[in-house]
């Protein structure tokens, strides 16, 4: 017959996951798993917290990510400075990774939870629902979204807080420095797992795809000129040749007459 047990320790859970891992370079796949390691060491030393990582408990590489859990009342360091201080970290690193090779992305979405879990060792060290929880969030669509739809340059990590981390920590006035009105309210679902739950997304650094900025291309085979590039008369661009001043692009073969702009219904 069951018998009542204590519960396990208060923790806060951290998960970690890469956008699109399996986008980049087979043979560059290793060295990005470890860096995320590498990263998250280096971004709690520069925030002041280094025995926070020294010390943390249920470790575990997930292929192309990472988890990891601290006592709860350590959870407010987590999201305030360490948020921001990763997605700085995260711009270092995606610069020395475009240099070597414009392929190459790393971009991460952060899950932070709160429940009791076993942490004092065998087979079910960290098994329970709230570090199943954290990976549903950690899956969830609207943290997706966030990195599906924001510009790959700009934006290199996207954080998902589960409600009662956003009302313990965030509402409660621990983190001062990232007030509730930095969150947006969500809900965290993952369809084929049978999960909805209320949660909150905080991204450090938002932009949108659109805030990529665009090159003046041709269209195929047409020597097209993008609007914004300005041709001097008499100068072949994209296949087009444009004699005589020309204020607005023009799209075509070769025009050999001379081009002149309406100006308030007489010519200049």
């Amino acid at each position: 017959m069951p018998v009542t047990q204590a519960l396990p320790p208060p923790r806060t859970i951290f998960a970690v996951d890469t956008e699109k891992f399996t986008r980049n370079p087979s043979a560059r796949q290793p060295e990005l798993r470890d860096a995320i390691t590498e990263l998250l060491g280096t971004a709690f030393e520069r925030c002041g917290l280094a025995e926070i990582w020294e010390a943390r408990m249920l470790p575990q590489g997930t292929g192309d990510g990472y988890v990891f859990a601290v006592p709860q009342q350590r959870t407010p360091f987590l999201l305030d400075p360490l948020l921001d201080r990763l997605q700085e970290d995260l711009q270092e690193h995606d610069r020395q990774l475009r240099s070597e090779d414009r392929s190459l992305r790393l971009r991460l979405r952060v899950a932070i939870h709160m429940g009791c879990v076993p942490d004092s060792g065998g087979e079910r060290e960290g098994v329970g629902t709230p570090m199943n929880d954290t990976f549903r969030l950690l899956d969830s669509d609207p943290v997706r979204l966030e990195l599906n739809h924001s510009n790959p340059d700009i934006t290199l990590l996207a954080a998902i807080v589960s409600q009662r981390v956003f009302e313990d920590v965030v509402r409660a006035g621990y983190t001062p420095g990232l007030p509730p009105d930095r969150f947006r309210p969500v809900i965290a679902e993952v369809a084929d797992k049978e999960f909805a739950q209320p949660a909150w997304v905080y991204v450090p650094k938002p932009s949108r795809a659109s805030d990529r900025p665009t090159r003046p291309t041709a269209g195929p085979g047409s020597g097209g000129v993008d609007s914004a590039v300005a041709a001097p008369a008499g100068q072949t661009l994209g296949g087009t040749t444009i004699h005589g001043s020309v204020g607005n692009a023009i799209t075509g073969g070769s025009f050999s007459a001379e081009v002149r702009q309406q100006i308030g219904g007489s010519e200049s």
